[in-house]
């Protein structure tokens, strides 16, 4: 059984077939176990959540024949009573409040939180005089607005601010004293060359704080709003895709490979160009890189390894390449690095070129592995003395370079 309270409420089997709760009551006695499902919630709670401050004079009876009522409406077995109370045996995942929290709490897993809502939490059970019920919509429409300011400050940390514009200046006109997403407006605008409407923004912000609250705007916002006007706001390079260099010399006489070696990265995932030292690694796997350029729509990058060190951190150096330290941290500062590649890389389309492996191998071998499974349209070119020996790795072998006499 599943139940949606992120929205519609609606309960619906395991093979989708929807069940039918009427009544206010009914669905709210649904909700209160719902959210904690699995283990008994107490009847004075329930009474609490159903009729608040003014219960029945037989709030026993009437919530047991309630009880009977909902038993009736879901599958058999769905409801166990017990001496203190009743609780609702269903897996957490199976509502979608729960899962939310749990997905919320990732910030690899932001994006797929949101999508759990289809519209305002628990939106048709009408329950005036049930505080317990409007705390419970409250604290999840926080929750939400927490997690879109995750959201919306990792994309901007990618460079993503042109295409989150829209998004964002719906949610400041419904949430206008929410300060985290007008800062997040502001920079979004900033990014797409529009640094007068950001201060727009901050000025109507400033004086809904005034008018609504009879406060200043927080020395955060204060100091984008300052930043800005000093033009210390740096705009992100305009849809920049690539940290690829320019190189100082033609790549004559080796089509054949850039082709070849493009048509297995199209083939597979994880493509690695092998070779002794000297033989054209790295010049191959970025001129392939910059044929593909074009077709990557977030671009190629290169994260040099030959100066991290035989202990160095692949995910850290990647981070650097990315220019992502400081992105998708959230409220999760000492987040492992290769969590924060994967949270900043998950939706995107690119190719990541992990350039002279070879003394890292097995740390680069463990990064590829962890980031291709979790960042499905990721792809790596990887240039090495050996392979990197994953599963699914197509492998290019150089000869070496031949000098001319």
């Amino acid at each position: 059984m599943q139940i949606g309270m992120l929205g519609p409420f609606e309960v619906r089997s395991d093979d989708g077939v929807p069940s039918d709760v009427p009544g206010a009551r009914l669905r709210g006695l649904l909700a209160a176990l719902a959210l904690d499902p699995g283990h008994v919630v107490p009847k004075a709670t329930l009474v609490d959540w159903i009729w608040g401050e003014h219960p029945p004079a037989d709030a026993a009876n009437a919530l047991q024949r309630l009880v009977s009522r909902l038993r009736k409406a879901l599958p058999e077995g769905s409801v166990d009573g017990q001496p203190t109370g009743y609780r609702l045996l269903i897996g957490p995942d199976d509502v979608d409040a729960v899962r939310f929290e749990r997905l919320a709490a990732d910030p690899n897993r932001l994006r797929e939180a949101l999508e759990l809502w289809r519209g305002p939490a628990l939106q048709d059970v009408d329950l005036p005089e049930s505080a317990a019920l409007e705390a419970a919509v409250t604290r999840l429409e926080a929750l939400r607005l927490t997690a879109m300011e995750e959201y919306f400050d990792a994309e901007l940390n990618l460079g993503h601010g042109a295409q989150v514009v829209t998004e964002l200046t719906d949610l400041v006109a419904a949430n206008p004293l929410r300060e985290r997403l007008v800062a997040a407006l502001m920079r979004a605008l900033v990014a797409s060359g529009r640094d007068t409407e950001a201060l727009l923004v901050y000025q109507r912000t400033k004086d809904a704080l005034a008018d609504s609250l009879g406060v200043d705007p927080s020395p955060e916002l204060s100091a984008l709003h300052v930043a800005l006007l000093r033009g210390e706001l740096v705009r992100p390079e305009a849809d920049r895709k690539t940290n690829l260099r320019a190189e100082l010399t033609s790549y004559v006489g080796k089509d054949a490979d850039v082709t070849a070696v493009g048509e297995l990265i199209a083939e597979h995932r994880l493509t690695t160009v092998i070779g002794p030292g000297g033989s054209g690694k790295t010049r191959l796997a970025t001129e392939t890189a910059r044929q593909l350029l074009n077709g990557l729509p977030d671009g190629a990058w290169v994260v040099e390894l030959a100066g991290i060190g035989a202990d160095g951190d692949v995910a850290q150096a990647t981070l650097g390449a990315l220019k992502l330290r400081d992105a998708l941290l959230g409220e999760a500062p000492d987040a492992e690095p290769t969590d924060r590649v994967i949270a900043a890389l998950r939706e995107r389309s690119m190719l990541l070129v992990l350039d002279n492996c070879e003394h890292v191998i097995e740390s680069a071998a463990a990064f590829a592995h962890r980031v291709l499974g979790e960042c499905r349209r990721l792809r790596i070119l990887a240039t090495s003395r050996e392979p990197l020996g994953i599963t699914g790795e197509a492998l290019w072998q150089l000869a070496p370079l031949v000098l001319p006499a």
